[in-house]
């Protein structure tokens, strides 16, 4: 069943490549998902899991700048969102990685990147979070690679049960916004709970502290 939503949800990342908006102001809409708009209940145990492929020209294989610099600090664009997350959540906090490492070279990466979702490939995981099932609120974020998620995202989601939990995605892009990635998700994972996510433009991530933040009050992450 999974891997029919998959299809389905694939599908629609693909007619995206299309109709993908050029919106520089970070979207916290539902992209048509019947999403909740807060986080029910308090004392959550916070997992902020993300994946980011920084590299050395700056450029995040075919759309997001893969580095940003804030306050003299280096960081992963997906990564800086996700640090700002964990300090205002208290959450723990995992970088996805895979077990065969992408190329460092942005044309190398890009490639491998793009044969992956021709060949609907799902790299395996070097990242194991034993406790999962201790979480009941998973932040997922990922750049938007070929007008989707990167495929070691699936593979993420192939390895971990969100049954029962709430999801609450942000992603980092280059003009595209989520790109049915929220569609992805819902599809890949019917029996979790969305929440209203964040969608950073790549020119605005060094400075989307404060708007980060008055997301998270807005979900009733934060007080």
């Amino acid at each position: 069943m999974k891997k029919v939503l998959y299809a389905l949800a694939l599908l629609a990342g693909t007619i995206c490549l299309v109709v993908a908006c050029s919106n520089d102001e970070p979207d916290t809409g539902n992209g048509n998902q019947d999403m909740e708009e807060v986080v029910p209940g308090t004392n959550h145990k916070i997992l902020i899991a993300y994946f980011s492929q920084p590299l050395p020209n700056n450029v995040d294989a075919v759309t997001s700048a893969s580095r940003v610099t804030v306050n003299g600090e280096l960081y992963g664009s997906v990564q800086y969102v996700a640090t700002i997350i964990n300090e205002a959540t208290g959450g723990d906090m995992v970088r996805i990685q895979t077990l065969q490492p992408y190329p460092e070279n942005y044309d190398d990466l890009a490639s491998q990147a793009n044969q992956e979702r021709q060949n609907n490939i799902h790299p395996e995981l070097a990242t194991n979070i034993e406790n999962f099932d201790n979480y009941d609120v998973v932040f997922i974020g990922y750049p938007i690679w070929w007008y989707q998620m990167p495929m070691a995202m699936y593979s993420f989601f192939d390895k971990y049960d969100f049954d029962g939990k709430t999801i609450i995605p942000f992603s980092t892009h280059g003009g595209s916004g989520w790109s049915g990635t929220l569609e992805d998700i819902a599809g890949l994972e019917p029996n979790a709970t969305m929440v209203n996510g964040y969608s950073i433009s790549r020119n605005n991530t060094a400075t989307s502290r404060d708007g980060i933040l008055n997301w998270l009050q807005e979900i009733g992450m934060v007080e």
